[in-house]
């Protein structure tokens, strides 16, 4: 059983230059520590760049926050599936963020891998999740809700 079926939702992935975002809202550093952890539990593959440089994570967010307060530009890419990549920028502390590539969530198997990414966050955070398109967190197009641990289309 699938959590949404591609068939109901594949315009909303078809490419056009954009991104889509995956959001919590009402963040904090917290959160943010979960994410982390949640990434080195889970074995996922990642690349942690500062200036472009790749470099060891560090084991508590504090310090990622800290050079990102320094305007250092600092990127995470977490690959939950061998083709399927999640980029997050740590851009705030009160929220956070991934972005996807609208070409690398083709297909039922995909949006499988992302409702995954996305349950697993939002059960780590104890959050709901919103999928949205690039910048409007505020316009969801899937919501994750953890109460009722199932994604609810919004349009």
């Amino acid at each position: 059983m699938h959590d949404l079926t591609w068939d109901h939702v594949a315009d909303w992935f078809a490419p056009d230059g954009s991104l889509l975002d995956a959001y919590v809202l009402d963040a904090d550093e917290t959160d943010w520590q979960r994410v982390i952890d949640l990434v080195q539990s889970q074995g996922w593959r990642f690349d942690y760049t500062v200036e472009g440089e790749s470099l060891p994570l560090p084991q508590q967010v504090a310090e990622i926050f800290a050079r990102r307060r320094s305007e250092a530009t600092v990127t995470m890419q977490i690959w939950p599936a061998p083709n399927m990549l999640a980029n997050t920028h740590f851009f705030s502390d009160d929220e956070v963020e991934f972005d996807f590539d609208r070409t690398e969530l083709q297909g039922q198997h995909l949006l499988d891998v992302l409702c995954c990414f996305m349950r697993s966050l939002g059960r780590q955070l104890g959050k709901p999740l919103r999928l949205a398109p690039e910048n409007s967190p505020q316009h969801p197009l899937i919501i994750y809700s953890l109460m009722d641990d199932q994604f609810i289309r919004t349009t």
